[in-house]
Formats: structure tokens, sequence, C-alpha cells
């Protein structure tokens, strides 16, 4: 029995997905790339923009279309929507995120296996490890807590428990995901928090790499950058969840917290992992940003250590409180975007550039015929000549060209 797996949007949605993939290679099914040779499909979705949404029902209005395999839609779209897609997509099955568990059971009942064969693949890599999902902020702009719900998160000891099985699969890096991941354990009793989660894999002998997925500055601290650079496993490489640089901004989108508070806390990532590959997630033309606040956010990102940026428009989801709001103009919004996305490139160029000829540590996550491909700890993409049976594995690179500012190329020094 053979199934392909498929997903839009966060990487806690690619972590979901893996998940089930082991599940069912583990129960006996094996996983295929291509939808076609399927008997069934899992599709995670997401609804965090405008166009994420679209890209969700254009592939599953394709799967309706064709009328097998079986698609099976979970997530966010699915708890926004449902009644609308049921009505629309008659033969395919949804999830909401409350029924996601549900899942693997599910198919285990309509598509049984009786063979006590196992068929392992590598899905990814790189162990995405989803240990946290939910919010309990409420930011003008965001759908994510109505689809997810408040702030949940996984034990530390079963966080540990699921790493160590992974790590004995051969996985060498884990990449810990969650929906507000700096929110870790605050919701547990007695209360635990990320650093001592980040402390107990660091421990894990087996893992070579642990790696933090998209950070909150709002639970951000001194101490916490401090501790988590004194564990020589954590990667080179933080993204924060910023989204302006303009205090009146903030206020508006009810984020909380000041920009003052942000530059103090990229200046402690800095002083403390200073070679290390610092990005955010910024939102340009929120309703009522004017050019004076949009002035303010490109000298915070001209003044502060990021390496690079993911910029987005402004985009209103029904259900939020920016969605009542007037939007912007096009003509306003695309030349601001256009400007970001340009120093964008230039600070990730300039990132590159400094390690020409250094020597690099990562994991190679491709193997082709005519490449293959090594992720640094430090976030970099370098292409190298093909190697085969190297998969997950640890390897040092020698960066000999930066070909553009999102890759590399460069030399194996070291296996």
């Amino acid at each position: 029995m053979r199934f392909a797996v498929r997903y839009f949007g966060c990487r806690s949605n690619q972590a979901e997905v893996q998940e089930w993939a082991q599940q069912l290679e583990e129960a006996g099914y094996q996983r295929t790339e291509d939808p076609e040779q399927a008997d069934f499909v899992l599709l995670n979705t997401c609804s965090v923009t405008e166009t994420a949404e679209r890209e969700v029902l254009r592939t599953i209005g394709k799967a309706e279309k064709a009328g097998r395999p079986v698609w099976l839609v979970a997530g966010c779209t699915v708890t926004s929507a449902r009644e609308r897609l049921v009505q629309r997509f008659p033969h395919l099955t949804f999830f909401d995120n409350e029924e996601k568990e549900e899942i693997v059971p599910w198919v285990r009942e309509h598509f049984p296996v009786r063979s006590n064969l196992i068929f392992p693949t590598v899905f990814k890599s790189r162990l995405f490890l989803k240990i946290q999902d939910g919010c309990n902020f409420r930011c003008a702009y965001c759908i994510v807590p109505r689809l997810r719900g408040r702030s949940r998160s996984l034990p530390i000891e079963e966080v540990v428990r699921k790493a160590r099985y992974y790590a004995s699969l051969g996985y060498r890096e884990v990449v810990l995901t969650g929906i507000n991941l700096s929110s870790f354990g605050y919701d547990r009793f007695p209360r635990q928090n990320l650093l001592e989660l980040v402390q107990e894999l660091c421990a894990i002998r087996a893992l070579a790499v642990v790696r933090l997925s998209s950070l909150d500055p709002r639970f951000l601290r001194y101490h916490l950058v401090r501790e988590l650079a004194a564990l020589p496993k954590v990667a080179d490489s933080f993204h924060f969840s910023l989204q302006t640089g303009s205090d009146a901004v903030l206020k508006a989108m009810n984020r909380g917290g000041r920009v003052a508070d942000f530059r103090r806390m990229l200046g402690y990532f800095a002083r403390f992992f200073p070679a290390a590959n610092l990005g955010a997630d910024l939102i340009v033309g929120f309703p009522g940003e004017g050019d004076r606040e949009h002035a303010e956010t490109v000298a915070f990102v001209r003044d502060s250590p990021l390496t690079y940026l993911h910029v987005f428009p402004f985009s209103p989801r029904p259900g939020t409180r920016a969605a009542g709001l007037a939007p912007l103009p096009a003509e306003v919004v695309k030349p601001r975007l256009l400007e970001l996305r340009e120093i964008a490139s230039e600070r990730r160029l300039s990132y590159r550039e400094r390690f020409r000829g250094q020597v690099l540590e990562g994991i190679v996550i491709e193997e082709g015929e005519d490449q293959a491909t090594v992720l640094t700890r430090n976030y970099l993409s370098v292409r190298i000549p093909p190697v085969h049976g190297s998969r997950k594995k640890r390897v040092a690179v020698r960066l000999t060209a930066i070909l553009n500012d999102h890759e590399c190329e460069g030399q194996i020094v070291r296996r």
C-alpha cells in the first residue's frame, strides 16, 4: 500500500507530515514521491495568507477533478472553511486541526496492510520536530490562534524520547518547530522552558545539531541567549518574528514590545553568535502604515545585524481585527516591498561573501546525479560534486564560490 505526502506553510506543518510518514512506514506502508503511484495522499494545508490558501484550493481542486488517488486533506484551511470545502470537494476526506491525531488510525482502518515489512525512506535529511502548537497572543493580522487554539507544549520527556528515536534512525540534525516556539513550556505545570529542552537535546550523543525555528522576541532575554551560546550543538542560525521596525505599527498590530527591545535582543545574538545567520519576518503595508513608519522599518533593518529577511505584503484574513481596516493601495505597498526585498538580497549576498574560502560544517540534504547539496550549521545551501550514500551524514565543506544570494559552491574536505 503506497502513499504520498504534501504540505503547505510553516515548519510545524512540515513536522506533522514527517511524523505521519514515519508512523505509516513503521506500520508497513510504502511512501512514494509520485501521487499518481499512491493509493492515498496526505495533504497538510495552510491559511495564514490569502496566497497560501489559494494554492491549497488549486491543489485540492486538481485532486477532486482527477478522482484518484484518495486525498486526505488536513490542517488550517480545513479548520477555517470545512463546510465550504466538503460541499465543493465531496470526494475528498477532511481533518481539521483538532482531528490530526486521527489521521494515521483512519488510514490503518480504511487502508489496512497485512505485511510485516517496514519501508524506511528519508522524507527529509533533517528531523523537523514539533514541540508546541497554538498561540495565546492576539495579533491584529493573525488568524493562527483561531485555527490552532491556545498554546500547548509537549513535555520535555516526550520530546527527548522522540529525538532519541529519530537519532537512532540516522538523523543528525533536529529542527525544533512550533507555532510560538519561544513560549514552549509556559503552559506546563510545573513550568518548563525552551532552554531546558535544548540542553536535554544537546546531551543526546547521536545528535550533532539542534536548530531553532522562528522565535518570538517577546519571550527572549539576555540569559537565554547567553546560555544557548554555551551549547556547541546549537546551530548558528536564528529567525525572528519581528514584523515591523516601527513602534506605531507594532501598536496597531497589537504585537506588544518596542523596537528598542528588538534592537537590544538582536544585539545579544550578534554578540554571543558573531558568525550567525540572523533573519526576520517583516509585513509590509499594514493598514495605517505611512511613509514615516516604512522609513523607520528600513532604518531599523539597515542598522541591525540581520543577514536575511522574509518580506510579505499584508494579507487580510477573515476573522481578524485587521481584516476590517482600510487596506493600503497596491501602488503604495509594491515599491515598499521591492525596497525591503532588495535590501534583503544585499544582506544575504554580503553574509555569504564573509565565508568564501572558509570551511563550514553541515549535513548532506540532497543527492543527485550531477550534484549534491549541503546545508551548513549557519544555514547556507552549498552545491558540491555528486556524492552517494551520504544523505543525512555530517561533512565539512570549503566554500569556493558564491553563486548568488541563495546558493554557494564548495568541496567536501572531511566526511
